[in-house]
């Protein structure tokens, strides 16, 4: 807990000036080729615009606290810059690559040269296919860069070698699974079958990163799952708005089994990939323990919502919104603010093992990555 306490206190120096630590990140030199992004609402960039209802859709005031430069129609599930933002800033580039569904002939140009990156990521989304009503699955993710892949190729403005190379030295961003336990709410999947509804979600989901190896991807960059129990949603749901143990424990599971089983994957059938697995579920967890060396006020009630915490309404244009943004750890019933993506995403990259695992995210992008140690499948 003490060095976990360190980097919060270095988060909160480095922080203190969001406008020149923004200036600061929009001038680093790009450290990879591009950044391709999938999953859930922690890192989508505005995917979900684009697809009909019952897909949920990040209207105002999410977005409120983005520069005026970004386009107006984002779909960030948050205040302002969301997970999958901030580690791209981090690695040289000003945001998130754009959503995929929103590219146009002209806008993928970059993109097909093998730059940039995209943003797949869907908001509601998870790990299986009966998660996420409407919304673009992990494995039609997985599958759109494929086509990607293949359209770049189609175009050609970069050969094959060039790009296995690219691809290879670019980051692949992955946030899911936490959307998934909705299984177990209204009586769907018993909680006495969580171990083996979880063993299978993980199971699933090395599936897709295999699939992704087998593209090209060797630098690759998980999210695990918050303390989902320490959601306002949950909370609201408690006696006295404390953090549910179960639903915790159902997170705790999860990022235990995927560490296990992704270090047991690699060593047996994805030679030359590095990894990182940055846990949001510690992050947050020490912010809700230690607020004040994060610089936050508030980390139980959602700064946007309705109802008890405000955790009981949704963030739409009628809620209550607060003006002290950048004092709460929750935007709404689900999701973090800006203010805590970035000391998250700082203890990611600098961190110890107890923030990222086997490496931190700075220790990933040091490592080298070569499209030479394995086989690409055909497309």
């Amino acid at each position: 807990m003490a060095v976990a306490g360190a980097v919060l206190v270095i988060a909160a120096a480095v922080l203190c000036s969001s406008a020149a630590g923004e200036a600061e990140l929009s001038t680093r030199r790009q450290l990879v080729p591009a950044v391709y992004v999938f999953g859930d609402s922690l890192v989508d960039a505005g995917n979900n615009d684009f697809l009909p209802a019952p897909a949920p859709k990040a209207v105002p005031p999410n977005g409120v606290d983005l520069p005026r430069e970004v386009l107006r129609r984002t779909g960030r599930f948050t205040n302002a810059y969301n997970l999958a933002d901030i580690i791209a800033q981090f690695v040289g580039f000003k945001m998130s690559p754009p959503a995929y569904l929103s590219l146009t002939p002209l806008s993928s140009l970059y993109l097909f040269r093998g730059q940039g990156g995209a943003n797949y990521a869907s908001g509601g989304s998870g790990i299986l296919d009966i998660t996420g009503n409407g919304t673009i699955t992990l494995r039609e993710q997985v599958q759109l860069f494929a086509k990607t892949k293949a359209r770049i190729i189609r175009a050609a403005l970069v050969g094959r070698e060039r790009l296995d190379d690219l691809v290879a030295r670019s980051l692949f961003v992955i946030s899911a699974g936490g959307n998934d336990f909705g299984a177990f709410d209204h009586g769907g999947v018993p909680i006495s079958e969580a171990p083996a509804f979880i063993a299978g979600m993980v199971a699933t989901y090395l599936e897709y990163i295999n699939e992704l190896y087998k593209l090209g991807a060797r630098r690759l960059a998980l999210l695990d799952i918050l303390p989902v129990g320490c959601l306002p949603s949950q909370r609201a749901t408690t006696a006295n708005g404390e953090c549910s143990a179960s639903g915790n424990s159902l997170s705790q599971l999860f990022n235990a089994l995927l560490r296990n089983e992704m270090a047991k994957a690699v060593a047996a059938s994805m030679p030359g990939l590095k990894y990182s697995i940055a846990s949001v579920y510690n992050t947050f967890s020490d912010m809700i323990a230690n607020p004040t060396l994060a610089g936050l006020r508030d980390v139980e009630t959602a700064c946007c919502g309705g109802g008890k915490l405000n955790g009981e309404v949704d963030c739409t244009v009628g809620a209550c919104l607060c003006s002290d943004r950048d004092e709460y750890l929750f935007w709404d019933k689900v999701h973090g603010t800006q203010a805590a993506y970035r000391h998250a995403v700082l203890a990611f990259f600098y961190g110890p093992t107890r923030d990222a695992e086997p490496i931190n995210f700075s220790q990933l992008l040091r490592e080298p990555s070569s499209s030479a140690t394995a086989p690409y499948s055909s497309i």
